[in-house]
């Protein structure tokens, strides 16, 4: 199915409910940093442990290289259903690298925009300090990068395992939630930045399934399917 709309009253409604959870996770956010600086609860130190998982490279690099490998592999020693195997590894390593990629560059340019002083800072301006054009780790807490990146990996993983969708929305959420536990960052700029890394791999997902690449569009579903792949009912 080519052709159809990008954006779909089912985005919408995600991005307005992903939102409002966003906005009633801001009222939140001098308390929860305040109990964060305050704890020593070891979970909490376990979730600042891994927030590193959070980084763009642990997906852009793996995707870079079985796209390069498979583009690079010999394509005439395989047979029919062969070449359509690795057409479609190629396609969605290259998706899954510009649908982490791109909301990473982004991101960062909001960052810049809005100027959110982080939580390093919290004694000295509060949790709703702004300094917009502001350069530098101090004021780029607004919205989270490592919670758009995992909410990018979210959304690659929905796409491709449609079923487990809720599952993926949970790991990643937690996932992210551990820039707060690392005080890197306030509750409401992880909302924000994983529903901003989701919506953009969505996004991108159905712009090219529009135009007959990677992925196709089902009718009255918000996930396109993929390309050689057998559509979920």
């Amino acid at each position: 199915m080519r052709g159809g709309s990008i954006w779909t009253r089912e985005l919408t409604f995600m991005v307005v409910v992903g939102l409002a959870l966003a906005g009633a996770a801001a009222l939140t956010d001098a308390w929860v940093v305040g109990h964060v600086r305050t704890s020593r609860a070891p979970f909490i130190g376990w979730m600042a442990a891994i927030t590193d998982l959070g980084r763009s490279h642990w997906y852009l690099i793996p995707a870079a290289a079985i796209f390069l490998g498979v583009g690079f592999a010999d394509w005439t020693r395989a047979g029919f259903r062969g070449r359509a195997r690795l057409a479609r590894v190629f396609g969605q390593a290259g998706f899954s690298f510009a649908a982490v990629a791109i909301p990473g560059i982004l991101v960062n340019v909001l960052k810049v925009l809005f100027g959110r002083a982080r939580p390093v800072l919290f004694e000295q301006h509060g949790a709703y300090h702004f300094d917009p054009l502001s350069f530098g780790y101090a004021f780029a807490s607004f919205p989270s990068g490592h919670s758009t990146t995992v909410g990018a990996v979210a959304g690659i993983l929905m796409l491709w395992y449609p079923r487990l969708t809720w599952l993926f929305a949970a790991v990643g959420l937690f996932v992210a939630s551990t820039r707060v536990a690392s005080l890197s960052h306030y509750p409401s700029d992880v909302m924000t930045g994983f529903l901003f890394g989701l919506t953009c791999a969505i996004v991108l997902a159905r712009f090219l399934a529009t135009r007959g690449v990677v992925f196709r569009l089902q009718q009255g579903k918000m996930f396109p399917s993929v390309i050689g792949r057998a559509a979920r009912k």
